[in-house]
């Protein structure tokens, strides 16, 4: 029986993960500032103690765990690249994810982040993040390093950006995971499978009528003003889906929203696609068959700009009926690799907002599922 606990918990993707491997475990505590996601987290799982806020925690009650697990947010380090190590940390924080490594010694601890990470601050962020964790006795990605540092926790490091595509479920989403040991051992990473799932397989029948866009919206998307396009970028995967966010879909949010279009008249004319290409500095990473990838199946993804900089938008071209509407809550838990039964649970407790924050804050159940295959069934 492993000893669990996480920080930053969110709906409780590790915890998710072990039980359909069936490994057995014992949630000691989880952690999550967000309400919301608490009272998802509690209708799923049931830890020995829900704890508010990681910078609050007595560390030292904490039994030690063998398995410790959170997905902190990426800050800059105040004085990065001043080599002060683990006090370079302090303020932000991955600080109390490491001052609690410290303390409770786990046996094995797994870290996630965007693939950001990698180059913050010019690379600064990362590199402080490994020293920290390394230095004093450890090492990273199997190598022994030259220690910059005199407070380094000494655990054998391992870490690799992984895509939810390559694990089973048709979402482009990179994410940095870091896998540390207390003890030296061998680690590799799950290997890439085979996509078998498509988009389309991921859809509800009858979604309910309340996520059909309004023909305002139809017509903010699809008619964009003069000009509207020129930071943006159009692409065509007809398989997955993009990255599932954390924002709420709505008009007028700053990132990504989805939506699924199902009639002809929707459609891009060869017309306007003529004209975007001669007009703007829009990116079209296709084929030349252009017109016919986005009129001629099923399961076509058009990812576009929102017709404003820095906004993105994602389409589904499915002829199945006639109007646009959004991913729902339940697609987007099916895109992390929740079972039905799990947000059904969570609904009950959650508004669709909330349901769709939680989604796109949670690490994929199936690249844990297959990160905790190596870790303990290998």
């Amino acid at each position: 029986m492993i000893k669990v606990g996480t920080d930053f918990s969110g709906i409780g993707s590790p915890e998710a993960a072990l039980k359909r491997l069936g490994i057995p475990h014992h949630n000691i505590f989880a952690c999550d500032i967000d309400k919301y996601a608490e009272k998802s987290f509690l209708e799923l799982n049931k830890p020995d103690k829900f704890y508010k806020d990681i910078t609050t925690r007595d560390y030292k009650e904490v039994p030690q765990l063998d398995l410790y697990v959170a997905g902190f947010p990426c800050q800059s380090f105040s004085l990065a690249g001043k080599r002060k190590g683990f006090n370079e940390t302090r303020g932000t924080l991955f600080f109390n994810v490491a001052e609690f490594i410290k303390v409770n010694q786990p046996e094995c601890f797994i870290l996630e982040n965007v693939k950001g990470l990698l180059s913050h601050d010019s690379g600064k962020t990362y590199q402080t993040i490994t020293d920290v964790l390394t230095n004093g006795g450890g090492t990273l990605n199997g190598q022994m390093g030259m220690d910059t540092i005199d407070d380094g926790l000494g655990y054998h490091v391992y870490t690799k950006v992984l895509n939810t595509k390559d694990y089973g479920i048709p979402q482009n989403r990179e994410r940095i995971f870091i896998v540390g040991f207390k003890h030296w051992r061998t680690f590799n990473f799950p290997v890439k499978m085979p996509l078998k799932l498509k988009l389309k397989d991921m859809l509800q029948d009858n979604a309910n009528s309340k996520y059909i866009l309004s023909k305002k919206m139809v017509k903010h998307i699809f008619e964009p003003k003069k000009g509207d396009w020129k930071s943006g970028k159009m692409t065509i995967d007809t398989n997955i889906a993009k990255t599932i966010n954390a924002r709420v879909f709505k008009m007028g949010a700053a990132d990504t929203d989805n939506y699924i279009t199902v009639d002809d008249k929707y459609y891009l004319s060869k017309k306007k696609i003529e004209y975007l290409k001669r007009t703007s500095t829009t990116t079209f990473n296709i084929n030349q068959n252009i017109e016919q990838d986005i009129i001629k199946d099923c399961s076509r993804t058009i990812t576009s700009g929102y017709f404003k900089s820095g906004r993105t938008e994602q389409y589904i071209n499915e002829k199945t009926t006639k109007k646009i509407r959004r991913l729902t809550p339940l697609e987007c838990w099916r895109l992390q690799g929740f079972t039905d039964e799990e947000f059904y649970k969570a609904q009950k407790v959650n508004s669709d907002t909330q349901l769709y924050k939680q989604a796109g804050n949670s690490i994929t159940v199936n690249v844990m599922v297959e990160i905790l295959k190596k870790i303990y069934l290998k």
